[in-house]
């Protein structure tokens, strides 16, 4: 649509230069013919007025070309003043005797997109006086400007037919223009309208969506932080339980030791006491720990074989249990949470087999094969017919959860523990 506006405004400029040039030629050439055929002082007393000076139709082409450029400097975004178009107007009328008031039309549709709030209405109610002023010939008497119709009586009656049906023609068409730009105009403003309307009413809906989702997001906020503390609460009591059992077994087996030690040699008794003693402290700073944030002390110091190498071996000297470790690569790709999990699950196996299956010998199998790591703890203890998840086999199974591993156990002769972490970040490296 802003094609079609653009359009009838060219045509409008089209038409107004042809009505200028037209009455240039008819104000100019009409004496000029009249002198040339002996009638010039017959011509001049048919006159109302004396006849306009030659340099007013200068004037008039130059007024014309001024409008032209004012237009287009204005429409590529230079800084005019909107009354100077109406201005070079007036000029261009007045020195065609005001014979033709369409330029003021063609003034009102340049400027009527670049005017706002009051300037437009005391523009649109400028142009109206004028244009009813000049229309209805008011200005003509007042000024002693000679009308055109008295120019056209010098000519015979069909030259005066032709060029006043020329003249009025142009003026037509350039009148049906307007009115069809005022139409599509106030069309696109109209749509516009709507188009701003229902943006507006989507708007609101989306709104009113957004404040919905915001209370929903709040009420999941609120629900996914229950759930946080309660993975926390959980988490905390799978690291104090797994500490725990885990001093407290090696202090209870090498109590049982150290007990029969007292009467068959005093010296190993009280070497297992210090034993004893070490385990016990290095529990209390892994509770420590574990309430202060989390991790296994001995992650925070070493390697995760290491650390592993290092449980079993104090696991070893506090129980008196025969621990073999087997270690298939020297080191893993492994992130924290994967570490903790593979350390916790060793941890409390070796635990559960010493305090519960009263084993003497637990074996620890870990291994990476085709982008999963195996945990594989086995003991010789006593097993149990039926089996029960206690507190240590569900955390297992929820920190196994949490990275989309699985557990299996079975018992036969003795107990088998078998944990699968998929590898997240490639299998192993040396």
């Amino acid at each position: 649509m802003a094609q079609s506006l653009q359009f009838f405004r060219r045509i409008m400029l089209l038409l107004n230069v042809t009505v200028g040039a037209f009455l240039v030629w008819v104000f100019g050439m009409t004496p000029v013919l009249a002198a040339r055929q002996s009638d010039g002082v017959t011509f001049a007393q048919n006159l109302s007025a004396l006849p306009a000076k030659p340099w007013t139709l200068t004037i008039a082409v130059l007024g014309m070309a001024a409008l032209i450029l004012a237009g287009v400097l204005r429409r590529r975004g230079q800084s005019f003043i909107g009354w100077i178009e109406p201005l070079f107007a007036l000029c261009v009328i007045f020195a065609l005797h005001l014979a033709y008031n369409g330029l003021l039309l063609y003034v009102v549709v340049d400027l009527i997109d670049g005017l706002h709030g009051r300037t437009r209405r005391r523009f649109l109610g400028a142009m109206t006086a004028l244009f009813l002023l000049t229309g209805l010939g008011a200005l003509q008497g007042a000024l002693h400007v000679v009308p055109f119709s008295e120019y056209l009586l010098y000519f015979d009656m069909h030259t005066r037919q032709l060029l006043q049906s020329v003249v009025d023609l142009l003026g037509a068409l350039h009148l049906i223009l307007f009115v069809v730009y005022m139409v599509v105009l106030i069309g696109q403003r109209t749509e516009e309208n709507s188009a701003i309307r229902r943006l507006n009413g989507e708007l609101e809906q989306a709104n009113d969506r957004l404040s919905v989702m915001n209370e929903q997001l709040k009420a999941y906020a609120a629900e996914s932080e229950r759930m946080a503390e309660t993975r926390e609460r959980n988490r905390l009591a799978r690291e104090i339980h797994d500490t725990l059992g885990h001093a407290l077994t090696g202090i209870t087996a090498g109590a049982d030791a150290c007990i029969q030690m007292l009467e068959i040699s005093p010296e190993m008794a009280k070497k297992q006491m210090e034993r004893i003693a070490s385990t016990a402290r290095e529990g209390m700073n892994e509770v420590r720990r574990s309430v202060r944030a989390l991790r296994p002390d001995a992650l925070e110091r070493m390697q995760l074989t290491d650390a592993i190498a290092k449980l079993c071996s104090e696991m070893q000297t506090t129980s008196q249990a025969e621990i073999t470790l087997d270690l298939q690569t020297e080191d893993l790709r492994l992130s924290p949470d994967e570490e903790d999990a593979v350390y916790r699950i060793v941890q409390e196996s070796i635990t559960n087999a010493i305090r519960h299956g009263h084993a003497t010998a637990v074996r620890v199998r870990i291994a990476a094969e085709e982008r999963r790591l195996g945990i594989t703890v086995t003991d010789n203890g006593c097993g149990c017919a039926k089996i029960e998840p206690g507190f240590g086999l569900r955390h297992m199974r929820e920190r196994l959860r949490l990275l989309n591993g699985t557990l299996k156990v079975k018992s036969e002769k003795g107990f088998e523990l078998h944990a699968e972490i998929p590898l997240r970040w490639g299998d192993v490296y040396d």
